[in-house]
């Protein structure tokens, strides 16, 4: 029985000798076959083990397709020998980039913080004085610029700016305003030595119900005849300014009957010898010459009276510059102005009185 199992034992341990000498041999076999390869992708070089027998065969093991802009060398039927490399690069040409070139030719971007100084501008501050006469300014306090700081962050290439956005400012110093006080305070009319001397008037002249003084309605009429306007239109301005108040004063310095501009009264105490625009003879005097003269103005822009008539009036409301500029070159003739004078004047005519 002990014979047997040592019979048994010696079978198997020859049959575990053989395999083993035929797995050995085997294995030897197949590492006589493997090859190593030098594989070059495109430039990426890995050394790679293979039992391919051709470069075909290698591509397949390896998932690589090839299409018509792909080369390989060798060619695909070569045989795979030990150490052989294998090459794929592209059939297009590709430019080499010269990166020493191309950073010659760059221009980098460089951002910067920088603090500016600026002036912040005083403005003008305008008090009332009732002390002072109207008409008459008084600079009670000069004013002085203030300065702020404001942090920009700037972008340059090279040394041309080409972005720049304010990040925040700081008051340094305060402006300081300009205080002009203006006059408020009313000059009575100061009573003339003499009386005005009346043109004789003819018989066109009419006395309307309004509350105008028969002798300046008198004036004023013959003030019309003298620079060839409509008695009734002046007196409509009047009006329409006034109210026929000859102690009126205006907020932007307007005075009297008509309600002559201070712009104008130098030119006018020049032109007509007018001394004191708050009396009401040499107002009227003022107010049919200035229309008069914006009368003619019409009569060169237009030849139809109502144009003229309406021109006028609107030069005379607003100035003819600024009236000419801003309506009528633009083909706005007639305003609100116009309009309420002209509907003055006919109910003036047709009523005998306002």
């Amino acid at each position: 029985m002990k014979e047997d199992k040592a019979h048994v034992l010696r079978k198997t341990l020859v049959i575990i000798t053989v395999m083993l000498i035929f797995i050995t041999a085997g294995i030897s076999l197949v590492a006589m076959q493997v090859k190593t390869v030098t594989f070059n992708y495109f430039g990426d070089i890995k050394i790679i083990k293979t039992l391919s027998t051709n470069v075909e065969s290698f591509l397949i093991q390896n998932k690589i397709k090839l299409n018509d802009d792909i080369i390989v060398s060798p060619s695909k039927d070569t045989k795979i020998v030990n150490n052989i490399e294998i090459k794929i690069y592209s059939a297009k040409k590709v430019s080499k980039i010269d990166a020493v070139s191309m950073y010659a030719q760059y221009t980098p971007i460089v951002a910067k913080i920088i603090e500016v100084s600026e002036a912040i501008p005083f403005e003008e501050e305008k008090i009332d004085n009732p002390a002072i006469n109207r008409g008459v300014t008084k600079i009670s306090k000069e004013g002085s610029n203030g300065e702020k700081i404001t942090k920009y962050l700037v972008k340059y290439s090279g040394e041309t700016e080409i972005y720049k956005v304010a990040l925040n400012t700081d008051t340094k110093i305060v402006a300081q305003n300009k205080v002009i006080e203006v006059g408020t305070k009313l000059s009575p009319v100061i009573s003339r030595t003499a009386p005005i001397i009346i043109p004789t008037v003819d018989s066109g002249f009419k006395s309307y119900n309004i509350k105008l003084p028969v002798d300046q309605q008198q004036y004023a009429y013959s003030m019309c005849q003298n620079y060839g306007i409509q008695y009734e239109l002046l007196l409509a301005v009047i009006y329409k300014e006034s109210g026929y108040n000859p102690n009126s004063i205006g907020g932007g310095n307007s005075y009297g009957l008509c309600q002559i501009h201070i712009s104008n009264h130098t030119n006018l105490r020049n032109r007509l010898g007018i001394s004191d625009f708050l009396d009401p003879y040499d107002n009227i005097k003022a107010g049919a010459y200035m229309l008069s003269l914006y009368m003619n103005s019409g009569r060169k822009a237009s030849s139809e009276a109502a144009t003229i008539e309406v021109y006028a009036l609107n030069s005379y409301n607003m100035g003819e510059g600024n009236y000419f500029s801003n309506c009528y070159s633009q083909g706005i003739v007639d305003r609100s102005y116009s309009n309420s004078v002209i509907s003055i004047r006919n109910r003036l005519i047709n009523n005998g009185g306002l």
